[in-house]
């Protein structure tokens, strides 16, 4: 290799690679069943799961691990999902997050997905449409 400019890895290939190691999803709601439903489910898809219970824990975790999909609840105590997605935007804009909620509006839909959410989806959700929206998330962060 000598002779030749060394590219940083980050130029070389998009976020996820298929193939190499399991995508990465992060969790952060604040009901303990959702994380551990979550978990469970994205687990058995082949995805690395961690879960955070509020935005302060998962704002640590998306600077320590880089997560390639965040689901984000909307309503959590302290640090707010829109906040919490605004701080992450920030971090790396490459970073698909899909909101998720039990208080949908338009107005706050419209607001996350200005701040650059890639979709925003309220409980009850259904689970193979959430599955389908992380595999598109992930199609997107290849053509990053």
């Amino acid at each position: 290799m000598k002779g030749r400019p060394r590219i940083p890895r980050s130029r070389l290939r998009p976020r996820f690679s298929p193939g190499v190691g399991k995508p990465r999803v992060l969790v952060v709601d604040d009901e303990r069943g959702i994380l551990d439903f979550f978990k469970k489910v994205l687990a058995k898809e082949g995805y690395r799961v961690s879960t955070a219970r509020n935005g302060q824990t998962g704002l640590k975790k998306v600077r320590k691990s880089k997560p390639d999909i965040i689901l984000l609840d909307l309503k959590m105590p302290s640090m707010d999902g829109v906040e919490l997605l605004g701080r992450i935007q920030r971090i790396d804009k490459r970073i698909v997050v899909i909101m998720i909620t039990a208080f949908g509006t338009m107005q706050t839909a419209r607001q996350a997905m200005q701040l650059g959410a890639f979709d925003y989806i309220t409980k009850p959700f259904d689970l193979e449409y959430v599955k389908a929206l992380i595999r598109d998330g992930l199609k997107a962060t290849l053509k990053v």
